[in-house]
């Protein structure tokens, strides 16, 4: 399974088909089971201005709505906190939810802010 970071699904929702984006490069590699996001990857999306505006709300949930939506669980909550304590370095709460999604769901992410996750121990990571 492959969970992609929040910044793989603006950078579809930007491109909107002026050049092939990540997500559909991802998607004639991978079979649509194998590509999820974090919950939390859907209140970031939401937490965008853009996402008033019907039309583009509407392209949002059909790009998410094939996509596996991964829970945020006790575990993984627990999880992001001992990896967000842990770094030397600040994480953003996301971040560390979505890392920590990827972990417990034995995933690789795929993110394009790759230095945002790297030094998280046991996150394998998709290269782009």
């Amino acid at each position: 399974m492959v969970i992609l970071d929040t910044n793989i699904i603006v950078d579809h929702l930007r491109l909107q088909e002026s050049r092939k984006s990540y997500l559909r490069k991802l998607e004639e590699k991978f079979t649509k089971d194998l590509l999820a996001i974090s919950i939390i990857t859907v209140q970031e999306l939401y937490s965008g201005q853009s996402t008033k505006e019907p039309r583009k709300e509407e392209y949002l949930l059909s790009t998410i709505g094939s996509l596996q939506i991964l829970p945020y669980t006790y575990e993984i909550s627990e999880l992001a906190g001992k990896i967000a304590r842990d770094r030397i370095k600040p994480i953003d709460f996301a971040d560390a939810a979505i890392a920590a999604t990827t972990i417990m769901n034995g995933a690789e992410l795929f993110t394009l802010n790759e230095k945002h996750f790297k030094g998280i121990p046991k996150l394998q990571m998709l290269p782009f």
